[in-house]
């Protein structure tokens, strides 16, 4: 049987449904694994996680295979001018690489990994990306390669992330939750002022996830009756939440390393219905047009929530479907060639 793997740092499936859609209706095997596997065995170690041991140990002798095996096809998820690469290059010289890149500034400008960064490192780095063919999440990280690294275009295919259907879908429920914001309670993702724009409004804002910030959350839940709180869930419980919500808000800050580069959280709101409240960064902005959602400057937030309206709930489903499994799936056609 024809195999396709899947190397990347932390090996989220989430970002390849449309690649094993398409994978599974051809026969073919998709694997993953992970190249960031010293650490994790490090600390699966000290936490005596047996299985967390085996697994990185599994993700070891694939790379060592890499080196007595040759044209694998393996899609590559690793951040621009990651210094690692130095070490992978040699294990994957020898194979069909496709990198798969959500990164949108190729300008030099902006680095997501600045560690050991270096004129030979970049180099090294825009030399290795010139001779793949390459998967971006957006049109904007597309247009970013072909303008900085003079790449042709006919090397590069867009890909978006995707969502499952079959889980999240319109229910045609009865929505008593205003706003929904479901993700990493982070700073990055404008979590305190949310709470602090929602403390002095009415509508009922819920949010769902955990991370650093989720006791200043509780917090403001005890004190304001319409900020809720609801832990991490699994996906089916969150597609039934995103369909007793009107909107869903995603208000990401920029940082030094990061924006918010696509916005899963955001597809699978609006295939439940909850019409899209986002900021303006490169994934929400390629994601929600005029006709299905709202989009806002970064700090604008407010001016936004006194005209959004449910009636743009229908285009919000409609505009989801374009990114359910079965669409994506197409957009990877070229691995199969």
């Amino acid at each position: 049987m024809e195999k396709i793997v899947v190397l990347h740092e932390y090996g989220d499936r989430a970002h390849y449904q449309g690649l094993e859609y398409l994978c599974d209706k051809n026969r073919i095997q998709i694997d993953y694994y992970e190249f960031a596997f010293i650490r994790r065995f490090i600390r699966a170690v000290l936490n005596r996680d047996l299985n967390l041991v085996l697994k990185q140990i599994k993700n070891l002798f694939f790379i060592i295979s890499l080196l007595f095996r040759k044209k694998i096809k393996i899609v590559l998820g690793i951040a621009p001018y990651d210094y690692r690469m130095i070490f992978l290059y040699p294990f994957l010289k020898r194979h069909k690489i496709y990198y798969h890149t959500s990164w949108s500034k190729w300008d030099r400008s902006f680095y997501p990994k600045k560690c050991c960064v270096n004129n030979g490192l970049i180099s090294f780095w825009e030399k290795f990306v010139k001779e793949k063919d390459v998967f971006c999440v957006s049109k904007t990280a597309k247009q970013s390669l072909i303008e900085n690294l003079e790449i042709n275009n006919a090397q590069i295919d867009v890909v978006y992330h995707s969502f499952n259907d079959k889980i999240f879908f319109n229910r045609n429920l009865k929505r008593d939750i205003d706003f929904v914001y479901a993700g990493r309670v982070i700073k990055e993702k404008g979590i305190e002022e949310l709470l602090k724009i929602f403390s002095k409004r009415k509508e009922k804002l819920l949010i769902v996830g955990d991370g650093e910030l989720v006791d200043l959350v509780k917090e403001y839940a005890n004190n304001y009756s319409n900020i809720l709180y609801h832990p991490k869930t699994t996906k089916k419980e969150l597609a039934l939440i995103f369909n007793k919500s009107k909107f869903v808000v995603l208000n990401s800050k920029r940082t030094e390393f990061w924006e918010e580069l696509f916005g899963m959280v955001l597809i699978e709101a609006m295939a439940c219905g909850c019409v899209p409240v986002a900021v303006k960064h490169p994934g929400p902005i390629e994601i929600v047009d005029s006709e299905s959602g709202y989009l806002f400057e970064e700090g604008k937030l407010e001016t936004v929530l006194g005209v959004v309206s449910e009636d743009k709930r229908k285009n919000s489903i409609k505009r989801a479907e374009e990114f359910n499994v079965k669409n994506i799936s197409k957009r990877w056609i070229r691995i199969l060639n």
